[in-house]
């Protein structure tokens, strides 16, 4: 039984270090219903008049245009397979922490493809655009009373809700 003994604290050590990106995807499935779901949905599918982010090469690609994205905001055209959509994605730089911006884009990439985003890239990135312009923080707007708009036509036309304007 002495030779068990060493191999069970490197064997908990693998499990518990193979467990954390699923733990940190799991935190961030959570965050991201709390804060993107109502425009983006709750799997990622896009509501009118907000992109999809499932199987978007907007998430699966450059991790670090995506954290940029997602930390200044985004304003002008997105392609997203064969769909054009013309838009505001808010600001969440002063709403979310390194590790929730972190937390989020691992649980979206870790469904449609990519590499773990740690929150020290997200730092990097926050450090690296630090005064560029941003397209407002989010306020929380459900689209004008939770009105549904028509496809891809004013998303931010307004306050910086990301979404309507209203």
């Amino acid at each position: 039984m002495a030779w068990i003994r060493p191999r069970f604290p490197v064997a908990l050590f693998f499990a518990f270090f193979l467990l954390i990106p699923s733990l940190h995807a799991r935190n961030g499935h959570q965050l991201y219903l709390e804060n993107c779901a109502r425009c983006h949905g709750t799997g990622g599918e896009g509501l009118d008049p907000n992109p999809p982010l499932k199987h978007s090469s907007w998430v699966t690609g450059d991790p670090e245009r995506l954290i940029r994205i997602v930390l200044n905001g985004y304003a002008g055209v997105i392609r997203v397979g064969e769909e054009e959509y013309r838009g505001r994605m808010p600001s969440w730089r002063t709403m979310l922490s390194d590790d929730q911006v972190a937390s989020i884009l691992t649980y979206l990439r870790s469904n449609w493809g990519g590499e773990e985003i740690s929150a020290d890239q997200v730092a990097s990135v926050r450090r690296k655009t630090e005064g560029e312009p941003t397209t407002g923080v989010a306020s929380g707007c459900m689209g004008g009373g939770g009105m549904r708009h028509g496809r891809h036509s004013g998303m931010g036309g307004g306050m910086g809700c990301g979404g309507c304007g209203h």
